[in-house]
Protein backbone atom coordinates (compact mmCIF):
# COMPACT_ATOMS: atom_id res chain seq x y z
CA UNK A 1 0.00 0.00 0.00
CA UNK A 2 1.24 3.30 -1.02
CA UNK A 3 2.17 5.51 2.30
CA UNK A 4 -0.25 8.33 3.38
CA UNK A 5 2.01 11.17 2.55
CA UNK A 6 2.74 9.69 -1.13
CA UNK A 7 -1.32 9.46 -1.69
CA UNK A 8 -1.64 12.65 -0.92
CA UNK A 9 1.11 13.88 -3.06
CA UNK A 10 -0.40 11.63 -5.97
CA UNK A 11 -4.17 13.17 -5.11
CA UNK A 12 -2.26 16.44 -5.41
CA UNK A 13 -0.40 16.18 -8.77
CA UNK A 14 -3.36 14.20 -10.16
CA UNK A 15 -5.81 17.31 -8.88
CA UNK A 16 -3.34 20.09 -10.74
CA UNK A 17 -3.02 17.87 -14.19
CA UNK A 18 -7.13 17.78 -13.89
CA UNK A 19 -7.35 21.58 -13.54
CA UNK A 20 -4.43 22.13 -16.10
CA UNK A 21 -6.81 19.42 -18.64
CA UNK A 22 -10.01 21.84 -17.91
CA UNK A 23 -8.66 25.02 -18.32
CA UNK A 24 -7.42 26.11 -21.78
CA UNK A 25 -3.89 27.51 -21.58
CA UNK A 26 -4.34 31.21 -22.72
CA UNK A 27 -0.58 32.02 -23.82
CA UNK A 28 -0.63 35.29 -26.12
CA UNK A 29 2.92 36.43 -25.91
CA UNK A 30 5.29 38.33 -28.49
CA UNK A 31 6.12 35.37 -30.51
CA UNK A 32 1.84 34.89 -31.06
CA UNK A 33 1.57 34.70 -35.09
CA UNK A 34 -0.28 33.53 -38.00
CA UNK A 35 1.23 32.52 -41.05
CA UNK A 36 -0.89 30.68 -42.66
CA UNK A 37 1.61 28.02 -44.43
CA UNK A 38 -0.57 24.78 -43.63
CA UNK A 39 -3.86 25.80 -41.91
CA UNK A 40 -6.00 28.98 -41.45
CA UNK A 41 -5.23 29.34 -37.68
CA UNK A 42 -8.37 28.69 -36.25
CA UNK A 43 -9.93 31.76 -38.08
CA UNK A 44 -13.63 31.11 -37.95
CA UNK A 45 -16.70 32.89 -38.78
CA UNK A 46 -19.00 30.56 -36.98
CA UNK A 47 -22.94 29.58 -38.15
CA UNK A 48 -23.23 28.16 -41.93
CA UNK A 49 -21.30 30.20 -43.82
CA UNK A 50 -18.09 29.58 -45.73
CA UNK A 51 -14.80 29.76 -43.08
CA UNK A 52 -11.73 31.80 -44.06
CA UNK A 53 -9.66 29.48 -46.54
CA UNK A 54 -5.85 28.88 -46.21
CA UNK A 55 -4.44 29.28 -50.08
CA UNK A 56 -1.25 27.39 -50.45
CA UNK A 57 0.46 30.30 -52.79
CA UNK A 58 2.92 33.38 -52.50
CA UNK A 59 1.90 35.15 -49.95
CA UNK A 60 2.81 38.84 -48.41
CA UNK A 61 6.09 37.49 -46.32
CA UNK A 62 7.29 35.32 -49.66
CA UNK A 63 6.34 32.20 -47.85
CA UNK A 64 3.78 29.88 -49.43
CA UNK A 65 -0.04 30.44 -47.71
CA UNK A 66 -2.26 32.83 -46.79
CA UNK A 67 -5.79 33.53 -45.93
CA UNK A 68 -8.93 34.71 -48.42
CA UNK A 69 -12.55 35.53 -46.89
CA UNK A 70 -15.22 37.01 -48.44
CA UNK A 71 -18.21 38.92 -47.86
CA UNK A 72 -21.25 38.84 -50.45
CA UNK A 73 -23.43 41.56 -49.22
CA UNK A 74 -26.18 38.82 -47.51
CA UNK A 75 -27.10 35.36 -45.69
CA UNK A 76 -24.42 34.31 -43.37
CA UNK A 77 -21.21 35.69 -45.34
CA UNK A 78 -23.15 39.16 -45.52
CA UNK A 79 -20.66 41.37 -43.55
CA UNK A 80 -16.98 40.67 -43.69
CA UNK A 81 -15.62 39.46 -40.61
CA UNK A 82 -13.53 36.52 -39.24
CA UNK A 83 -12.66 35.81 -35.42
CA UNK A 84 -10.01 33.31 -33.25
CA UNK A 85 -10.37 32.24 -29.66
CA UNK A 86 -7.35 30.10 -30.07
CA UNK A 87 -5.00 29.97 -27.20
CA UNK A 88 -2.13 32.04 -28.38
CA UNK A 89 -4.54 35.11 -28.82
CA UNK A 90 -5.90 34.54 -25.41
CA UNK A 91 -5.04 36.28 -22.11
CA UNK A 92 -3.13 39.00 -20.55
CA UNK A 93 -1.66 41.26 -23.56
CA UNK A 94 -0.61 44.07 -21.20
CA UNK A 95 1.50 41.52 -18.92
CA UNK A 96 2.71 39.72 -22.05
CA UNK A 97 4.26 43.15 -23.45
CA UNK A 98 1.84 43.02 -26.57
CA UNK A 99 0.99 46.72 -27.72
CA UNK A 100 0.46 46.35 -31.35
CA UNK A 101 -1.16 43.75 -33.79
CA UNK A 102 0.67 43.71 -37.31
CA UNK A 103 -0.69 42.36 -40.29
CA UNK A 104 -0.63 42.30 -43.79
CA UNK A 105 -4.07 42.87 -46.16
CA UNK A 106 -4.30 42.47 -50.13
CA UNK A 107 -7.90 43.40 -50.91
CA UNK A 108 -8.79 41.39 -54.48
CA UNK A 109 -12.64 42.23 -55.66
CA UNK A 110 -15.24 44.43 -53.97
CA UNK A 111 -15.65 47.79 -52.55
CA UNK A 112 -11.84 50.02 -52.07
CA UNK A 113 -10.65 50.97 -50.42
CA UNK A 114 -12.30 48.54 -47.28
CA UNK A 115 -12.41 49.73 -43.95
CA UNK A 116 -10.27 46.87 -41.80
CA UNK A 117 -10.22 47.06 -38.00
CA UNK A 118 -8.99 44.26 -34.95
CA UNK A 119 -11.35 44.22 -31.78
CA UNK A 120 -11.07 42.34 -28.50
CA UNK A 121 -13.16 41.46 -26.38
CA UNK A 122 -12.96 39.84 -22.71
CA UNK A 123 -14.47 41.53 -18.96
CA UNK A 124 -14.86 45.12 -20.39
CA UNK A 125 -16.54 44.36 -22.71
CA UNK A 126 -15.47 44.81 -27.26
CA UNK A 127 -13.79 47.28 -28.58
CA UNK A 128 -13.13 48.08 -31.83
CA UNK A 129 -9.89 49.80 -33.61
CA UNK A 130 -10.02 52.97 -35.54
CA UNK A 131 -10.26 52.10 -39.56
CA UNK A 132 -7.34 51.86 -41.86
CA UNK A 133 -8.17 51.76 -45.42
CA UNK A 134 -7.43 48.85 -47.64
CA UNK A 135 -6.62 49.03 -51.01
CA UNK A 136 -5.50 45.98 -53.93
CA UNK A 137 -2.22 44.98 -53.42
CA UNK A 138 -0.25 43.70 -50.24
CA UNK A 139 -0.16 46.69 -47.70
CA UNK A 140 1.25 46.25 -43.99
CA UNK A 141 -0.94 47.89 -41.42
CA UNK A 142 0.05 48.01 -37.82
CA UNK A 143 -2.73 48.44 -34.87
CA UNK A 144 -0.92 49.95 -31.86
CA UNK A 145 -3.40 48.95 -28.99
CA UNK A 146 -3.45 52.07 -26.69
CA UNK A 147 -6.69 52.63 -25.00
CA UNK A 148 -7.23 56.24 -27.06
CA UNK A 149 -7.10 54.16 -30.60
CA UNK A 150 -10.13 51.98 -29.83
CA UNK A 151 -14.04 52.36 -28.99
CA UNK A 152 -16.36 50.50 -26.73
CA UNK A 153 -18.84 48.94 -28.92
CA UNK A 154 -21.98 49.84 -27.17
CA UNK A 155 -24.52 46.89 -25.79
CA UNK A 156 -21.64 44.31 -25.65
CA UNK A 157 -21.51 44.26 -21.73
CA UNK A 158 -18.77 44.19 -19.42
CA UNK A 159 -16.98 47.20 -17.19
CA UNK A 160 -16.66 49.41 -20.54
CA UNK A 161 -12.91 49.79 -19.37
CA UNK A 162 -10.47 48.42 -22.23
CA UNK A 163 -7.84 48.01 -20.17
CA UNK A 164 -9.97 45.51 -18.44
CA UNK A 165 -10.06 43.63 -21.92
CA UNK A 166 -6.85 43.94 -22.75
CA UNK A 167 -5.35 42.02 -19.46
CA UNK A 168 -8.14 38.98 -20.44
CA UNK A 169 -8.95 38.86 -24.20
CA UNK A 170 -11.37 36.12 -24.56
CA UNK A 171 -11.68 36.69 -28.41
CA UNK A 172 -10.01 38.81 -31.45
CA UNK A 173 -11.69 39.46 -34.50
CA UNK A 174 -10.65 41.57 -37.61
CA UNK A 175 -13.12 42.93 -39.29
CA UNK A 176 -13.66 45.17 -42.16
CA UNK A 177 -16.86 47.33 -43.41
CA UNK A 178 -17.95 51.03 -44.16
CA UNK A 179 -21.05 51.37 -41.62
CA UNK A 180 -20.41 51.68 -37.57
CA UNK A 181 -19.07 49.10 -35.29
CA UNK A 182 -22.14 47.04 -33.97
CA UNK A 183 -22.36 44.26 -31.57
CA UNK A 184 -24.37 41.09 -32.22
CA UNK A 185 -25.45 39.05 -28.89
CA UNK A 186 -25.71 35.93 -31.50
CA UNK A 187 -22.28 34.63 -31.87
CA UNK A 188 -20.92 37.63 -29.30
CA UNK A 189 -19.78 39.26 -32.35
CA UNK A 190 -18.81 42.73 -33.93
CA UNK A 191 -19.57 43.70 -37.50
CA UNK A 192 -19.16 47.35 -39.16
CA UNK A 193 -22.49 46.79 -41.80
CA UNK A 194 -23.12 44.82 -44.76
CA UNK A 195 -19.89 44.42 -47.50
CA UNK A 196 -19.20 42.75 -50.79
CA UNK A 197 -15.39 42.32 -50.56
CA UNK A 198 -12.79 39.04 -51.22
CA UNK A 199 -10.03 40.28 -48.80
CA UNK A 200 -6.36 38.32 -47.86
CA UNK A 201 -5.01 38.39 -45.11
CA UNK A 202 -1.42 37.03 -44.19
CA UNK A 203 0.80 37.00 -41.44
CA UNK A 204 -0.70 38.20 -38.36
CA UNK A 205 1.51 39.01 -35.66
CA UNK A 206 1.60 39.95 -31.97
CA UNK A 207 4.13 43.17 -31.68
CA UNK A 208 5.99 44.73 -28.73
CA UNK A 209 5.86 48.46 -28.33
CA UNK A 210 8.56 50.07 -30.75
CA UNK A 211 9.57 53.00 -28.06
CA UNK A 212 10.05 49.87 -25.49
CA UNK A 213 12.62 48.71 -27.78
CA UNK A 214 14.30 51.80 -28.72
CA UNK A 215 14.85 52.32 -24.63
CA UNK A 216 15.83 49.05 -24.11
CA UNK A 217 18.77 49.37 -27.10
CA UNK A 218 19.73 52.57 -25.24
CA UNK A 219 19.90 51.04 -21.67
CA UNK A 220 22.25 48.20 -23.15
CA UNK A 221 24.14 51.17 -24.81
CA UNK A 222 24.66 53.26 -21.92
CA UNK A 223 25.60 49.81 -19.55
CA UNK A 224 28.12 49.46 -21.90
CA UNK A 225 29.61 52.84 -22.23
CA UNK A 226 29.74 52.39 -18.52
CA UNK A 227 31.64 49.35 -18.31
CA UNK A 228 33.86 50.73 -21.16
CA UNK A 229 34.81 53.60 -19.27
CA UNK A 230 35.64 51.81 -15.94
CA UNK A 231 37.92 49.20 -18.16
CA UNK A 232 39.74 52.96 -19.10
CA UNK A 233 40.16 53.54 -15.43
CA UNK A 234 41.77 50.55 -14.33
Amino acid sequence: MMPSSHRMVFACATFGLAVAVSAPARAISLSSQDTFTATNGGWSIGGAGAQPTQVSGSGADGQSGYLTHFSDGSSSNGKWLMWNDQPQWLGNYTSAGVTGISLWANVTTGSAPASLRIAFTGPGGWFASAPQSASAGWSPFTYNLAAGNFSYVAGSGGSGTFADTLASVTRFEVLAGSGGVGYRASGNLVQAGVSTNTIQIDTISAVPEPAGIGLAAVAVAVIAWRASSRTRRS
